[in-house]
């Protein structure tokens, strides 16, 4: 990172990749509970909308219950807006559907995966996810990725922050203690930090 500059040149970027290795397969996968004659959605990408706040962006499908919800609201960190639509969701049905997957993500290569269940809480692979996908009338084989993954938004976050706004370059600092005035602000990622 060029932490003078604030930016990184393209072909650092390109480079760039988060490589967590293959997510681990969800334990839930195998056996998904499933509610009966769940609905359909549309064959329409176009008019799928989160349940709960009617965005059309960030959008997580319930493998359990057809249910669409938005994703996580990451906005304050240059991530994608969301209503928390689908965790609200899992945590309203008794927390017994744990896995999503992000529509805008699914193509004939698969589709990123989430588990909420508290011993899983991370992305996951589906190996079943065309079946799970197919009772909502959602055929993965017609579909095209156009949505970032969580971790390629990551990524072009980490990309596009502006280091040289928190480094002070140059600046003499009077150093300060007090409640309100140690620690940093959680930025979904940084909590690790915080414990330190």
């Amino acid at each position: 990172l060029n932490h003078t500059g604030g930016s990184l040149p393209s072909s650092a970027i390109e480079q760039w990749t988060v490589d967590d290795g293959p997510p681990p397969i969800s334990k839930y996968a195998q056996n998904l509970p499933e509610i009966p004659n769940p609905p359909r959605l549309s064959a329409d990408p176009k008019t799928w909308k989160c349940g709960l706040s009617g965005d059309t962006e960030n959008l997580w499908l319930n493998l359990s219950t057809g249910y669409v919800g938005g994703g996580r609201d990451q906005s304050a960190f240059g991530g994608p807006k969301g209503s928390n639509g689908a965790l609200i969701h899992f945590q309203q049905t008794g927390s017994k559907y744990p896995l999503v997957v992000k529509l805008g993500t699914i193509s004939k290569a698969g589709g990123e995966v989430f588990s909420y269940a508290p011993d899983e809480d991370c992305r996951v692979e589906d190996p079943q996810l065309a079946d799970h996908l197919a009772r909502f009338g959602i055929e993965i084989m017609r579909l095209s990725k156009t949505e970032k993954t969580t971790a390629e938004l990551e990524v072009d976050t980490n990309a596009k922050f502006e280091w040289s706004a928190i480094a002070e370059a140059g600046e003499k600092l009077v150093p300060l203690s007090g409640p309100g005035l140690i620690g940093l602000v959680n930025l979904g990622n940084s909590c690790y930090m915080n414990s330190v």
